[in-house]
């Protein structure tokens, strides 16, 4: 009972304690589960119709055309084509979604059926057919065994051992994207030929294309510009332009951006930088101009930024900056150092020597179980080399079967072009002289078909040294930027303490959410996306941007729908001001001819065979007015005065011309079939603002 009268007595303070930890409670539970929305929600790079576009799809999308564009080039994507391949990948997961769901709702689809018969079928597709790595390398065509192989190869559980994961997952991104592709791009057909065939030219539409450019006139026309009347006496009210804004606004629709001044510090070397590696070159130079020939590549190799290379060099093979000194020297002067783009370069001719610059070669390609029989097989086909021709032993028993295929044929090399071991054989062997490079169990044997005329070459010694900035001199260069960052609170004092210190001011304005980079300049991605996270006038700390630090202040954030009223409002207020000029200038061309018009200073020009279906209206450019109505006005008679894109004028037709050609409705109908054409394009585009794609990639990129 005492526990129970206790309890009574502290009731409210109980409530309150058991109504915190259940409050706790909720909090706790709603932060651990909306931790999990909230990480769902920055794991999507956009949607479609409200549906999501998972990070996870869309990095696969891009890992898969990387692989392509590796496989199809046999080179490493660097970072330029990194960013295409982002931005291609993007455009085409959208189109790809955003046509399969319109087709859906109408039944249209690619069978399971038909598009495996596009991959592995009689007639694949020119995606498939038109691959080079499906191309059998001694006829050159396309050779369906290969393709079969491959999806052999990647549906297997256990790969061959000749390929490795990395190798492996490069293959099966390559097959996916191609799969992808050819699915779609057969999608892409049938929805282009519905939209296509759906717009049929009919004979009366045909008759009015042919009307519009049946009849054309002459006209000669007076013009007043209307800057010839000052905007400032022009009165335009403030309810005037918000009424035009109003009934403008749609065109003024826009996606958010910002407007950004930036300064920029290069990191560059700095004199004293300079001066350092200088003082290296010169005590080099000593050692250079004495050191024996047995040690002359050590000594470069050790003193120089890029290794010396053992061979001849023709005139066209040497920098522009030496070609002189090489071939105008004898061996073992040295030139220079001599200074050019950060980098000090000197130079000492090693040996000179005429020969030829070009061979032509042909190559049986060699490789049995172990180096002894090898040898065995090159010795063997050496004695039929004497008396069979080597072409026809190329295509016997080369395994390299794309030379092998032209006689072992792999055409003109030059010295430059070849490693050393066989720039030195090659350039040395006679012509049809047989000659063999062995490494391991693969041997080669070479013959030089045809050679060039000898020609004078030159063996180089250089040493190169790069001059790159200090530690001592990017801490200096980063402190002055950091001081002025830390100097600057608004983008009043960002533009006077930038022209206190004579730095350039650079602008980028009107920047998408997602563009990769300000002004072209490498890795400022980041700066991007700080400023959208940020307020308008606020400056930045330092961004270490490639060769640049940068300091950054935002001067315009806008996340609306719409453009303000404020932006847009020059653009109205001249189109206000136009309308009144034209209202005041009417009155000037009362009873007047053109040339009572020219006599007052108007601007007076002809126009020759404009007709409906003019594209421009001769010094006028595109003005619709003129356009419009002078086809259909009479010979000799002034119009009423006119509100032309650049000025008020009045036309007066001088002849009516009839275009001879007669009327070909099939002729029409063609050219405007083939006009339509690009509705498929038109479609995309209507398609993505009816399913409301969202891009949020910037969360990522």
């Amino acid at each position: 009972m005492a526990t129970l009268g206790k309890i009574r007595n502290h009731g409210v303070l109980l409530l309150i304690v058991i109504g915190i930890a259940l409050l706790i409670f909720i909090v706790t539970d709603f932060v651990n589960n909306g931790s999990t929305f909230f990480r769902d929600q920055k794991a999507n790079v956009g949607s479609i119709d409200g549906e999501k576009i998972r990070y996870n799809d869309f990095f696969n999308s891009i890992n898969q055309m990387q692989d392509f564009y590796t496989v199809e080039r046999g080179q490493n994507i660097d970072d330029a084509m990194s960013e295409q391949i982002r931005q291609e990948a993007w455009n085409q997961l959208i189109m790809q979604q955003v046509v399969e769901k319109d087709a859906q709702n109408i039944g249209m689809e690619v069978a399971k059926q038909e598009l495996s018969d596009l991959i592995v079928g009689k007639n694949p597709s020119p995606l498939i057919s038109m691959r080079p790595v499906f191309q059998n390398p001694e006829t050159g065509m396309f050779d369906p065994t290969i393709v079969a192989n491959l999806v052999k190869e990647l549906e297997s559980t256990n790969p061959s051992e000749n390929i490795d994961f990395e190798q492996f997952n490069r293959l099966r991104n390559y097959w996916k994207f191609l799969e992808t592709n050819v699915k779609y791009n057969t999608l892409y057909d049938k929805y282009n030929t519905l939209l296509s065939k759906s717009l049929v030219t009919n004979s009366k539409e045909a008759q009015f294309e042919y009307n519009n450019s049946k009849y054309s006139v002459d006209v000669v026309y007076a013009m007043k510009p209307y800057f010839t009347i000052a905007d400032s006496t022009i009165t335009v009210a403030d309810k005037e332009i918000k009424a035009l804004y109003e009934k403008r606004k749609e065109q003024f629709k826009q996606e958010p951006s910002v407007d950004i001044n930036f300064v920029t510090f290069s990191i560059a070397p700095s004199p004293e930088d300079i001066e350092a590696v200088k003082q290296q070159v010169e005590i080099a130079k000593v050692g250079f101009t004495s050191v024996s020939d047995s040690l002359l590549v050590d000594s470069i190799n050790f003193n120089s930024d890029i290794p010396y290379r053992d061979i001849f060099l023709a005139p066209n093979d040497v920098s522009a900056d030496l070609k002189d000194f090489a071939f105008s020297t004898e061996k073992g002067v040295v030139y220079g150092p001599i200074f050019a783009d950060n980098t000090f370069k000197m130079a000492k001719v090693v040996d000179t020597k005429f020969i030829a610059d070009s061979v032509k070669l042909s190559i049986i390609a060699l490789q049995e179980a172990t180096p002894e029989a090898t040898k065995l097989k090159v010795d063997s086909i050496l004695n039929l080399a004497k008396v069979m021709p080597f072409d026809t032993l190329a295509q016997q028993y080369s395994l390299d079967k794309a030379s092998a295929s032209r006689g072992g044929d792999i055409g003109w090399v030059r010295e430059i072009g070849l490693t050393p071991e066989l720039a030195q054989k090659a350039l040395n062997a006679n012509v049809n002289e047989p000659f063999i490079l062995t490494q391991g169990n693969a041997s080669n044997i070479f013959v030089v078909t045809e050679k060039t005329k000898p020609v004078k070459k030159v063996k180089l010694a250089v040493i190169e040294r790069h001059v790159v900035p200090s530690n001592a001199t990017q801490a200096k260069l980063f402190q002055e930027a950091k001081q002025f960052a830390g100097s600057v609170k608004n983008t009043t004092e960002f533009d006077q303490k930038a022209q206190e210190n004579k730095y350039q001011i650079m602008t980028a304005i009107s920047i998408d959410r997602n563009a990769p980079r300000l002004l072209n300049i490498s890795d400022t991605r980041e700066i991007i996306r700080w400023a959208f996270e940020n307020k308008n006038g606020t400056t930045s700390d330092v961004f270490e941007c490639d060769d640049n630090l940068i300091v950054a202040n935002i001067t315009r954030v806008s996340k609306e729908a719409y453009k303000t009223l404020e932006e847009v409002k020059p653009q109205l207020l001249a189109e206000l001001r136009k309308d009144k000029k034209y209202e005041q200038m009417k009155s000037m061309f009362a009873n007047k001819t053109i040339e009572e018009l020219a006599a007052e200073s108007f601007s007076v020009d002809t126009i020759k065979n404009l007709s409906f279906a003019s594209r421009s209206a001769g010094s006028l450019g595109n003005d619709h007015a003129m356009i419009a109505n002078a086809p259909l006005a009479e010979i000799g008679k002034i119009s009423t005065p006119m509100k032309g894109n650049i000025g008020a004028f009045v036309f007066e037709v001088l002849t009516k011309n009839e275009n001879p050609e007669p009327f070909d409705a099939t002729k029409i109908k063609a050219i405007k079939s083939i006009q339509n054409s690009n509705v498929f394009y038109f479609a995309i585009e209507a398609l993505k603002k009816a399913y409301k794609v969202k891009d949020e990639r910037y969360n990522f990129f």
